[in-house]
């Protein structure tokens, strides 16, 4: 078992290294920076999203996260609204006016994408969103352990070993 994990592993590393050189290549192109366009992607598929949420989206302490989002809105590609029912949350969208020019860049990769999908039988794709939905929900609660595990040693004083 563990031998299909590593490869499924191995996989979701390559497609997320893969994605990672596209949003490098798209942020160059624009004259943005990589988080920068990550942000927009994850606005993109997720959107609106709270400040808080992006930034975990995108791994960012919530210090980077407003610093990107201020960024992004003096660039006029996202717009920020305060919520109606508590004044402390933000949401964030991409500005309705750029969203078909944010497109613009990512429809042969959205072809090529559902061509890929279109090979596969409904049920099939079933099965793999369910999957991926279940092993990002492992993954999620992996980090967080993570987390908890290095807070706690931090918090004891325990040395981190060097290789």
């Amino acid at each position: 078992m563990i031998k299909e994990h590593l490869h499924v592993a191995r996989l979701t590393r390559a497609l997320a290294s893969h994605l990672l050189e596209r949003a490098a290549l798209t942020a160059r192109h624009l004259d943005l920076g990589v988080t920068e366009i990550r942000a927009v992607e994850q606005l993109y598929l997720s959107q609106p999203m709270t400040i808080g949420d992006l930034g975990s989206s995108l791994a960012l302490t919530s210090g980077s996260v407003t610093a990107l989002v201020k960024r992004l809105i003096a660039k006029e590609i996202v717009v920020r609204q305060d919520d109606e029912e508590d004044r402390r949350r933000v949401w964030i969208s991409i500005n309705p006016d750029k969203i078909a020019w944010f497109e613009s860049f990512y429809l042969s990769t959205i072809a090529i994408g559902q061509r890929a999908v279109e090979d596969f039988p409904q049920e099939d794709l079933e099965t793999v969103v369910r999957f991926l939905e279940h092993y990002c929900a492992a993954s999620t609660a992996s980090t967080d352990n993570l987390k908890k595990e290095f807070r706690a040693q931090k918090r004891a004083g325990a040395r981190t070993p060097r290789p």
